[in-house]
C-alpha cells in the first residue's frame, strides 16, 4: 500500500513539474540510521504533501524553493525544515517525547517514562474531558488499569467511590489521597450535609453524600497521574496506602496569548427504569395472596388494608399510577467553558473561568457550580521563579432525598392503585408518598471552595535546587433543610440550618539535586512537610411550627443543636534517590517518617520505606539487530511500606457525647480509648514490563502486585456493658493480589487517517488473610442489616442461610441446613422454632462484593477533520443481595410494597418449576438469604463522540470544533431487572456490608452537544 501511494505521489509531482518552479527530494530516517517508510510531508501552511516510500525516499515539488516542509510520523517529534533552495535533503527524526520520553509527574518531582522504574498510570486531560461529568473521579473509569471508579447515583454532586488496587482496610477510608498542584486536598463530603444522622433525627437525612471534589473544575485539568505501586505512593508515607492521585492544572506557555471557549448542552434520562406491577396486576396479586392466606375473598376489599387516607374501592379500580415517573424527569444541562493563557519568557499565565447549571434525572434537583482558576509562573531572575495556583468554587446544589430516604426509594411504598393527589389537590398519604417526599422537602447546599498554593524556586549552584511551597485549602458551607408537617407521622415540620468550615494548610521546603557524572546520573531529592487540618460544625434542629411560612430553625418551638470541633496534624521527613546507569540500569529509593496526631502516644510515628530497580534491556548492544521492533523493553520490580490514617480523629481517646433521654441532657460513653492505636500499614511487590513496538504503535505495560495489609483498623465487638458496641482496635491481615495490562495501538496512520486503539484491563483478588490469635471463625459486627468479617474470604461479605429453590409440589421455598438437608418452612419451625433460630445455626458466609476484573477499551479513529471516539467500560465478578426483592416477596404481609414485576413468574400450581415462590399472607421474613444474590457483570458504552474541527480561512479563529456525545447510553448487563443500575456502591461508602443493598437509584445516560472555538 505504501508503495503504490509513494509511486502515485511521484507520478503526480512529475506530470507537474512543469507548472512548478523547484522540486525537492530526500530520504528520512530515525535516530539509528534506519529508513522510516511512510512518513507524512507537508508544504507548511497547505494541504499540498507526500509520503515516504519503503525506502524511507521522497520527492515533492515546490513553488520559489523557499517552503517549510513539515515531516510527521507517529511515534516521532515533528520536524519543520526550511528548503532554501535545496534540492536534496536529509532528515533524521527522534523518537517523540510524547511516548519514550514523555514527562511523568511523581510524588514531589517528575521523570522521564523511559526511566521511570515504579507503577503509574497516566491520564492527559483530553481523555478527561471526554465525559461531561460534574466531577473529574468520574471520567476516570476504564481508563487507568487497576483503579475501580462508582458512582453513586445521578444527584449531581454526589459522592463517587474509587479503589485503586482494590480494598486495603477494613473500617478505615479506603479512598485514595488527592494531591492538587502539590497540595492535598481534603476529599469526601463537603461537611455535615446530613445533620440529621448526627441528632439521630431521620425525616432530615439525605442517603447520599456530596463530594467536595466536585469543586474542581475537569477542564482545567492538564494531566491526571494515579501512584499505584508502593515505589510511588511511600513518599506519601502514612497517606499512601490507597493509592495517590497527582492533579496538575494548566499553565501558560511562552507565545500568542490563546483563548479556548467550549460550550456544550445536554439531556439525559436514566439508564434504566425499574419496572414495578401495574394497577391490574398488584390487584390480581394482592387477591391471590389475600386467598392463599385462607382468607374469605369477600373480604378483601375492607380488611386487607389497601384502602387507606380515604380510597374507594371504585378510586382504587381506575388508578394506574407509575410512581417512577413521578420522581424522575429529563435532566438538563449546560456547561461552559473559557481560558486565556500566554505569557512570555519571563511570565506566563493560565486563567479561566466555569460554569455548570444542570438539572438532573431527579425532580427537584438543580446543581450550579461557578468555578475560577488563575495560574502565574514568574521569573524574577535567572535562578529564581515565583508562583502561584489558585481556584475558587462557589457551589448551590438544590438536593433532594433518594434511596430509603424519599423520592425514587420511595416508590417501592406506594402501591399503583394510589394516586399522587387526593380530589382536593393535597396529596394522598404524604408520609410515604414519593412525591410529596420531594416537593415538600427543601434542601439546600450552598459551599465556597478555595485551593491556593504560592511557591519560589531557587537554583543555588548548578543542579541544586530549593523549593519552597504553601498550600491552602478552604471550604465553607451553609446547608438549610425543611421538611413538611405532612411528612411526619407525628405531624410536626422540622428545619435545619448547617454551618461548617474545613481549613487545611500544608508547608513544605524541599532541596533536589540532580547531576550527570558520564553515564551516571543521580538525582536526590530531600525535605520537610507540615499539615494541619481543623473543622467545626454548628448544627441547629427546630421542630413545631405555628404556620408554614416559618421555615427557619429560629422560628421552631423546640431547638436542638450539636458542635463539633475536630483537628488533627502531620509532620513529616522525606528522602529519594533516582539512580540511572547508562540509560540500562535503573534505582529509585523512597523513604518517609510521618507523625500524626491521630494516633496513640506509643504509636505516633512511622516509618515508610521503598525502593525500585528497572533494567531497560533494549540499550543493550546485543538487543540492536531488534530495536527497529521492539523500540523499548523494561523490566521493573518494586518493593516497598505506605501506610492509611485515615481513621477520623480522637480514635485513641476514651470520649464522651451527649445523649437526650426523656427529654434530659445527658453524658454517655462515646468511645474507649487505646493508647497503642496506629495506622493500618501496607507492604507491596510490584513486578511489571514496559513496551513499545514499531516506532511506537504498540506500547504496553504488565504489572503484577501482591499487597499485604497489617494492623487492620477494626471496629471489634465488646459487651454492651461497657456501654459501646464496638472498641477501634488494630488487628488482623487482608491481602490484594493481582495483575494489570494496558495496550495502546495506532493501527493507522498516514496523511488523512488516524487510528488508534487503547485497552486496559486488571484482575485483584480481596481476602482476609487473619483476624488475629484470639478470633476464630470471623467477626460479627452488631447494627443494621448483616456485617461480617470472616478469614479467607473479601471484605465485605455476608453470613447468611442457603436458599435451595422453590419447591414444585406446594410453591414453598427450600433451605439448606450446614449437612446439605433441605428443609421446607413447616420442617425449619417444627425444628428451630422460626426462622432466625435456624439462620443463626445454619448460615455462611456468601457473596462477592468485588468485582474480579475492571476495565475500559477506547477506539479514536480520525479522517482529515473529522474524529470519532468510543470508549467502553466493563467490570464482571460482583454480586450483590437485594432488599427490595426481600420486600417483595412478603409484599402482601405486613408492609406496604409494590412488588417487582418478576412476582407474576410466581408459582401458582402443583408440577410448576420457577424461582419465585407462590405469594401469600405469611409474616414477614427480614433475614436475608442467597436468594437474593444477583450478578451485577455489565458493559457499557461510557463515551461515544462525533466531531468535526475546521480553521476558517480569513478569519482570527486558530480552529473551530463541533461535536456530539453519548454518556452511557448503551448497558449490556446480567443484573436482575429490579437492579437499576449494575454500576453500583454497594452497602455504603466503607468496605463493611458491601453486598448488601436496599432502595437504591438510578444513574444517567446523556446526549450531549458542544462547540468549541479556540483563538
Amino acid at each position: 500500500m505504501i508503495k503504490k501511494l509513494s509511486l502515485i505521489g511521484i507520478t503526480l509531482c512529475l506530470s507537474l513539474s512543469f507548472l512548478v518552479g523547484q522540486s525537492v527530494s530526500g530520504s528520512v530516517s530515525d535516530q539509528n540510521g534506519a529508513s522510516l517508510p511512510g512518513v507524512n510531508i507537508l508544504i507548511k501552511g497547505t494541504s499540498t504533501g507526500t509520503i515516504t516510500d519503503i525506502d524511507g525516499k521522497f520527492a515533492i515539488d515546490l513553488g520559489t524553493g523557499q517552503e517549510v516542509l513539515v515531516f510527521s510520523f507517529t511515534g516521532f517529534e515533528t520536524v519543520e525544515v526550511g528548503v532554501d533552495g535545496r534540492s536534496e535533503l536529509t532528515i533524521n527524526m527522534l523518537v517523540a517525547a510524547s511516548q519514550l520520553n514523555e514527562v511523568v509527574i511523581t510524588g514531589y518531582g517528575t521523570q522521564i517514562r523511559k526511566n521511570l522504574s515504579s507503577s503509574i498510570s497516566k491520564i492527559d486531560a483530553g481523555k478527561l474531558n471526554r465525559v461531561p461529568a460534574s466531577s473529574f473521579e468520574g471520567a476516570l473509569q476504564g481508563r487507568a488499569a487497576g483503579v475501580q471508579v462508582v458512582n453513586s447515583s445521578a444527584v449531581s454532586g454526589s459522592a463517587i467511590k474509587i479503589r485503586i488496587r482494590g480494598t486495603s482496610s477494613a473500617s478505615a477510608n479506603s479512598e485514595p489521597l488527592y494531591v492538587i498542584d502539590g497540595v492535598v486536598m481534603e476529599s469526601g463530603a463537603i461537611s455535615a450535609s446530613n445533620p440529621g444522622a448526627e441528632l439521630r433525627d431521620f425525616s432530615l437525612q439525605l442517603a447520599h453524600n456530596t463530594n467536595a471534589l466536585s469543586s474542581i473544575n475537569p477542564n482545567d485539568i492538564e494531566s491526571l497521574e494515579v501512584l499505584k505501586d508502593a515505589a510511588a505512593t511511600a513518599i506519601y508515607g502514612a497517606r499512601g496506602a490507597n493509592g495517590v492521585v497527582l492533579i496538575t492544572t494548566k499553565k501558560g506557555k511562552s507565545g500568542k496569548t490563546k483563548i479556548d471557549l467550549d460550550v456544550q448542552t445536554g439531556i439525559s434520562e436514566p439508564t434504566h427504569k425499574v419496572e414495578y406491577l401495574n394497577g391490574k396486576e398488584y390487584l390480581f396479586l394482592a387477591q391471590e395472596a389475600w386467598y392463599n392466606g385462607g382468607n374469605d375473598p369477600l373480604d378483601f376489599w375492607k380488611a386487607s388494608g389497601v384502602l387507606i387516607d380515604g380510597l374507594t374501592k371504585e378510586q382504587a379500580l381506575r388508578t394506574n399510577t407509575d410512581w417512577v415517573d413521578q420522581v424522575l424527569q429529563r435532566g438538563q444541562s449546560l456547561n461552559a467553558n473559557m481560558s486565556v493563557s500566554g505569557g512570555n519568557d519571563r511570565t506566563r499565565f493560565y486563567v479561566s473561568g466555569g460554569f455548570r447549571d444542570e438539572e438532573s434525572i431527579f425532580v427537584g434537583n438543580d446543581y450550579r457550580r461557578i468555578s475560577t482558576r488563575m495560574n502565574i509562573d514568574h521569573n524574577v531572575f535567572d535562578n529564581i521563579r515565583i508562583g502561584a495556583n489558585l481556584m475558587y468554587t462557589n457551589i448551590d446544589d438544590k438536593t433532594v432525598p433518594i434511596n430509603w430516604a424519599g423520592g425514587v426509594g420511595n416508590v417501592i411504598s406506594n402501591l399503583p392503585i394510589w394516586p399522587v393527589y387526593k380530589e382536593d389537590g393535597t396529596f394522598f398519604n404524604p408520609t410515604t408518598n414519593a412525591l410529596a417526599s420531594v416537593e415538600l422537602r427543601d434542601i439546600n447546599f450552598k459551599s465556597n471552595t478555595f485551593l491556593g498554593s504560592w511557591h519560589l524556586n531557587a537554583s543555588i549552584v548548578e543542579g541544586l535546587v530549593f523549593r519552597s511551597e504553601y498550600g491552602l485549602n478552604l471550604l465553607s458551607n451553609h446547608d438549610r433543610q425543611y421538611s413538611d408537617a405532612l411528612l411526619s407521622t407525628e405531624g410536626r415540620a422540622r428545619a435545619s440550618s448547617t454551618i461548617g468550615t474545613r481549613t487545611s494548610w500544608n508547608f513544605k521546603n524541599l532541596l533536589n539535586y540532580t547531576k550527570n557524572l558520564g553515564k551516571h546520573y543521580i538525582d536526590i531529592l530531600g525535605g520537610v512537610e507540615m499539615q494541619k487540618f481543623n473543622r467545626n460544625v454548628n448544627n441547629l434542629i427546630g421542630d413545631g411550627f405555628f404556620n408554614s411560612t416559618l421555615r427557619t430553625p429560629q422560628d421552631a418551638a423546640n431547638l436542638r443543636s450539636s458542635f463539633g470541633d475536630v483537628e488533627y496534624a502531620f509532620l513529616s521527613y522525606l528522602g529519594r534517590l533516582n539512580y540511572n546507569y547508562d540509560d540500562k540500569y535503573l534505582l529509585s529509593v523512597t523513604a518517609r517518617r510521618d507523625g500524626s496526631s491521630r494516633f496513640g502516644k506509643n504509636r505516633r510515628w512511622g516509618f515508610f520505606p521503598a525502593a525500585s530497580v528497572g533494567y531497560i534491556l533494549s540499550e543493550e548492544p546485543f538487543f540492536e539487530p531488534i530495536k527497529r521492533t521492539v523500540n523499548l523493553l523494561k523490566f521493573r520490580a518494586s518493593y516497598g511500606r505506605s501506610g492509611n490514617a485515615e481513621i477520623g480523629n480522637f480514635a485513641y481517646l476514651s470520649t464522651y457525647s451527649q445523649s437526650n433521654y426523656d427529654n434530659n441532657s445527658g453524658v454517655v460513653l462515646g468511645n474507649i480509648g487505646d493508647d497503642k492505636l496506629g495506622w493500618e500499614t501496607t507492604d507491596q511487590l510490584n513486578l511489571g514490563v514496559s513496551m513499545e513496538l514499531f516506532n511506537g504503535r504498540i506500547r504496553g505495560e504488565f504489572d503484577y502486585y501482591d499487597k499485604q495489609t497489617s494492623d487492620l483498623l477494626l471496629p471489634f465487638p465488646v459487651s454492651r456493658l461497657t456501654g459501646v458496641n464496638t472498641v477501634q482496635t488494630n488487628l488482623g491481615e487482608m491481602s490484594n493480589k493481582g495483575f494489570e495490562i494496558s495496550l495502546t495501538t495506532t493501527n493507522i496512520s498516514t496523511k488523512d487517517i488516524l487510528w488508534e486503539t487503547e485497552f486496559t484491563v486488571a484482575r485483584n483478588e480481596n481476602k482476609v488473610v487473619s483476624l488475629g490469635p484470639n478470633v476464630s471463625g470471623g467477626i460479627q459486627i452488631p447494627g443494621f442489616g448483616t456485617t461480617s468479617i470472616f478469614e479467607g474470604h473479601p471484605i465485605g461479605i455476608t453470613f447468611v442461610p442457603q436458599w435451595a429453590g422453590v419447591d414444585p409440589a406446594t410453591g414453598d421455598d427450600k433451605y439448606l441446613d450446614l449437612e446439605g438437608n433441605e428443609l421446607l418452612m413447616r420442617q425449619i419451625l417444627a425444628q428451630f422454632g422460626s426462622f432466625g433460630n435456624f439462620a443463626t445455626a445454619n448460615s455462611v458466609v456468601y457473596g462477592e462484593p468485588w468485582p474480579k476484573f475492571t476495565g475500559g477499551f477506547d477506539s479514536r479513529f480520525a479522517y482529515k477533520n473529522w474524529y470519532f471516539d468510543v470508549f467502553f467500560t466493563f467490570a464482571q465478578g460482583a454480586n450483590f443481595n437485594s432488599g427490595e426483592l426481600l420486600s417483595s416477596k412478603y409484599a402482601f404481609s405486613s408492609s406496604t410494597i409494590n412488588p417487582h414485576r418478576h412476582l407474576l413468574n410466581r408459582w401458582r400450581n402443583p408440577g410448576d418449576v420457577t424461582d419465585v415462590s407462590r405469594v401469600d399472607k405469611a409474616p414477614t421474613i427480614f433475614t436475608r438469604t442467597t436468594e437474593y444474590f444477583y450478578d451485577v457483570d455489565f458493559i457499557r458504552m461510557k463515551d461515544l463522540t462525533v466531531g468535526y474541527s475546521f480553521t476558517p480561512d480569513k478569519l482570527f479563529f486558530e480552529s473551530i470544533g463541533i461535536y456530539a456525545k453519548l454518556t452511557n447510553f448503551f448497558t449490556w448487563t446480567n443484573a436482575h431487572n429490579s437492579i437499576w443500575d449494575p454500576e453500583f456502591v454497594g452497602g455504603n461508602s466503607g468496605n463493611l456490608n458491601q453486598t448488601g443493598f436496599w432502595r437504591t437509584s438510578p444513574q444517567a445516560k446523556s446526549v450531549t452537544v458542544g462547540l468549541n472555538v479556540k483563538f
